[in-house]
């Protein structure tokens, strides 16, 4: 771990700044020792900090921890390799075009969720330069040790890889980074095993700056091929399939979001742009033709509901008038209210 990390991470959990102590050198990076803030410390080891709080993972984060912890080293990506082939697909074409959404330029800052072996994490980092920065996560420590290995050993020699890369572990819903740091937020293959997968999308949200991209995914099975003997043998082989596509816990501040099916039609894939808050609409723009009013107004201008007859008249009147229904009764409502009470 480089050494100024130390005073960049943050508290995940209270975002609070983070002081290293114990530490063991390795030149300018940090091979063992402490991120310690009041309430949380979080240990250093072989280069790689670790952010998980075992009290705040759900039963199924512990499990999945657990699963991927087993199956790092060989089976893994043995798992993956017949994933590929029996879709008959091509690995690198459909990992390219599931990274093109991310729009990525050479000095983009960009955090890989769920590394697992690299099998992503180097695709993005050769399309970075010398001025990028890489950070990856995963849930698994081991997944995180042989991917950081896999860049040591192969990936950054094979590609010529430039950009700064950083590994460390945390649950996705928990990310030890300050607020908009992050041009774009990768993640696929392990959105299902989530424990809180909307409060984990406002976390990537949280880290990213407004206009950045946030790209993610994973096994569903598409509704047209619900209930059909193909979609039967999907979901008995991995139960995983039979997860809808979480599309509810979108949070307030996706744009221009983008929905589509991969790896054989069986996987999803969202991707959408970063806004902040509400998305723009003038609730004021007045209507135009015989109603009137505006949104706000229709919405909470709303009077308990009158007689057709009433309702025809007052048509009728304010069609004379030459006014819309909502300014007829705005001004007829206000007119007769103040009259009553200063009665």
């Amino acid at each position: 771990m480089k050494k100024e990390l130390a005073n960049f991470y943050v508290c995940p959990f209270t975002k609070s700044d983070l002081k290293l102590n114990n530490a063991r050198m390795q030149g300018d990076f940090i091979s063992s020792g402490e991120l310690v803030c009041a309430e949380n410390s979080y240990e250093i080891k072989d280069g790689i900090p670790n952010f998980i709080r075992p009290d705040h993972l759900t039963k199924l984060e512990i499990a999945t921890q657990h699963e991927y912890d087993l199956v790092a080293e060989e089976f893994y990506d043995t798992a993956l390799d017949w994933l590929f082939a029996s879709y008959y697909e091509n690995e690198d074409d459909v990992r390219e075009r599931m990274l093109d959404p991310l729009k990525l330029s050479g000095n983009s800052k960009v955090l890989e969720v769920g590394c697992g072996t690299g099998r992503d994490s180097f695709r993005i980092a050769r399309r970075l330069d010398k001025d990028g920065v890489f950070f990856l996560q995963d849930l698994s420590p081991k997944m995180v040790m042989k991917t950081k290995k896999l860049f040591q050993d192969t990936f950054t020699k094979k590609y010529n890889i430039g950009c700064e890369v950083n590994c460390f572990i945390s649950n996705a819903t928990h990310l030890p980074f300050p607020d908009r740091y992050f041009d774009s937020v990768f993640h696929f293959g392990g959105f299902n095993n989530f424990g809180d997968q909307k409060a984990t999308l406002e976390e990537f949200c949280r880290i990213t700056k407004k206009g950045g991209r946030i790209v993610f995914g994973d096994e569903s099975l598409p509704p047209w091929l619900e209930g059909t003997t193909y979609g039967e043998i999907i979901c008995t082989n991995n139960s995983l399939f039979k997860y809808k596509v979480p599309l509810a816990t979108l949070p307030m501040a996706a744009r221009e979001v983008t929905l589509r099916w991969v790896l054989g039609g069986c996987f999803y894939l969202i991707d959408f742009m970063v806004g902040q808050g509400e998305p723009p609409i003038n609730l004021d723009l007045p209507h135009k033709g015989r109603r009137g009013g505006t949104m706000r107004t229709r919405y909470f201008g709303q009077l308990e509901g009158v007689t057709l007859e009433a309702k025809k008249l007052a048509m009728e009147a304010a069609q004379k008038k030459g006014v819309s229904l909502h300014e007829w009764l705005d001004n007829l409502v206000k007119e007769r209210a103040k009259k009553d009470l200063d009665s």
